[in-house]
């Protein structure tokens, strides 16, 4: 049994949760502190954190950390939303603490952000049998929303709105003061905003599932009625939320004895998830009362092997790229050539390009979107297939995965640029493992030049520094063998390997 501790700095709330963790029980909640924070109010304000609210955030988390060691947790993580980094003095911020507290905080990229709350949410019970169907998972942060689409228990796209609960909050106040009917108006703005994804993105899906994740509606609705643990009919779940006014707030505190904290929020909150109901109309509406806190904890249990993952999140990234491909309208037989390909020279050089589980992953990304581009422009691909790549999330990856990936598919037809031009965006060690990725996405890509697959009974073994790349052909390879010479000659720069195309007679 194992204790892990995660402290969480989001825009309105600092949470810490003490975890006990066991591979026959999972993972179970012992402790939580939750304290209210200006940070997001600050940075709407005037842009910055200000003095008070870094040192009320360094007492507090002074605070955690005597309680971590009360507990002798096992280990701990300390990580920052991204909004953090909207402050204009968020590095002084993050110095002042570890000056302050002694801890290092790590802050999360939205893409990070988002993928440690899809953890803890694959992980609760029903989870496969939810996204087996057809489903929605909503991600509701403080500045913007993130929609996941699942179909048939795979990804079908992510997209990132610009509907969080602090600036719709924030919307709601400017019109208030400007205008007499500012609910309206910030009901037809969210309204508009959804029916934009409905329609490009639903197409034919009807999603029976809505999961709704984010620390607001979890707290609200587990003090308010206790649904949040349940999967709820779609009237059931309006009809609640239809309830929710400032007087059913102040006679619930009454009745209960209990002060509900951050009730400027409920209102915005209501509000969004009421025009996420109605505009994705589910049958039923899931809330599992998770949150980044929890998915630290799994995060980490899987990297530890304290657990086991029970959801395949890597096919979750293989199937968002293959619906980027398919919504870009690449040519889906190269791509599952090339697929194939870039894999198999991928695992017959594991012993010399030093890669790992991940890069493999990585390279299979690649291959699928290294075309996509072309549905904007066939003469600048490379730069819109970056374009692309960089502006779709693929739930799993981070931002830098994403942009290795990007930068990757860019120099398939650019000039390789020199690492002096790109040592602000990548260390050495990224900047090689693009070289290498290139060097095998080229290679397999020389392979099926012709788009029309005329390779089969592929086979490949490395001896005496080259690269033997057997195959038989059901028509001619000139066009394949004019560009090899090519991209096998950067190979070899790359690896020291020299790839050698050898092809047998058709028997």
């Amino acid at each position: 049994m194992k204790l892990f501790a995660s402290i969480y700095i989001g825009s309105y709330e600092t949470t810490m949760k003490v975890f006990e963790i066991g591979k026959q029980k999972g993972i179970k909640t012992i402790d939580t502190l939750k304290l209210p924070s200006d940070i997001i109010k600050d940075i709407l304000s005037v842009g910055k954190i200000l003095p008070e609210t870094t040192s009320k955030l360094c007492r507090i988390l002074s605070d955690m950390k005597r309680t971590m060691e009360g507990y002798k947790v096992d280990d701990f993580s300390i990580v920052a939303g991204p909004n953090i980094r909207l402050a204009s003095n968020s590095l002084i911020v993050l110095e002042q603490i570890k000056v302050h507290t002694g801890f290092s905080v790590t802050v999360l990229s939205n893409s990070e952000q988002r993928f440690l709350g899809y953890q803890a949410v694959a992980a609760t019970e029903g989870f496969e049998e939810i996204v087996g169907e057809s489903a929605v998972l909503i991600d509701v942060g403080g500045m913007s929303l993130q929609i996941t689409l699942f179909s048939k228990g795979k990804i079908v796209t992510t997209q990132h709105l610009s509907l969080g609960t602090v600036s719709i909050s924030e919307n709601l106040k400017k019109l208030t003061s400007a205008s007499s009917n500012s609910l309206e108006q910030t009901y037809e703005m969210m309204y508009k905003e959804l029916e934009v994804f409905k329609t490009m993105f639903l197409n034919d899906i009807e999603p029976k599932y809505m999961i709704l994740l984010g620390v607001q509606i979890s707290s609200i609705a587990e003090r308010l009625s206790g649904f949040s643990s349940k999967k709820v009919k779609i009237k059931d779940y309006l009809d609640f939320l239809n309830k929710i006014n400032k007087n059913y707030i102040k006679n619930f505190e009454i009745e209960n004895d209990v002060y509900i904290d951050n009730e400027g929020f409920i209102e915005p909150v209501v509000m969004l998830y009421k025009v996420l109901g109605e505009t994705l109309n589910p049958s039923m509406v899931y809330a599992p009362g998770v949150s980044v806190s929890e998915g630290m904890a799994y995060n980490h249990s899987y990297l530890k092997k304290w657990l086991t993952a029970t959801h395949d999140f890597e096919n979750d990234i293989i199937s968002a790229a293959w619906a980027i491909a398919k919504r870009y309208g690449s040519y889906q037989p190269h791509l599952k050539a090339l697929f194939k390909l870039s894999s198999e020279i991928f695992d017959v050089m594991k012993k010399y390009h030093g890669l790992g589980k991940r890069e493999r992953i990585l390279i299979q990304c690649i291959a699928i979107l290294h075309d996509c581009g072309k549905y904007i422009s066939l003469a600048e691909a490379s730069s819109c297939s970056y374009t692309i790549i960089m502006s779709s999330e693929i739930l799993g990856l981070s931002h830098k995965e994403r942009e290795l990936i990007a930068t990757t598919v860019e120099f398939n037809r650019k000039p390789v640029e020199p690492y002096e031009n790109l040592s602000d965006r990548f260390s050495r060690e990224e900047y090689l493992t693009i070289l290498k990725l290139l060097a095998i996405l080229k290679v397999a890509n020389a392979l099926d030049r012709s788009h029309k697959q005329k390779i089969k009974n592929v086979s490949m073994r490395v001896k005496d520094k080259e690269l033997f790349i057997s195959i038989e052909a059901n028509s001619s390879l000139a066009l394949e063998k004019g560009l090899f010479k090519k991209n096998a000659d950067f190979f070899e720069d790359i690896f020291s390997i020299k790839p050698v195309l050898k092809e047998n007679s058709r028997v």
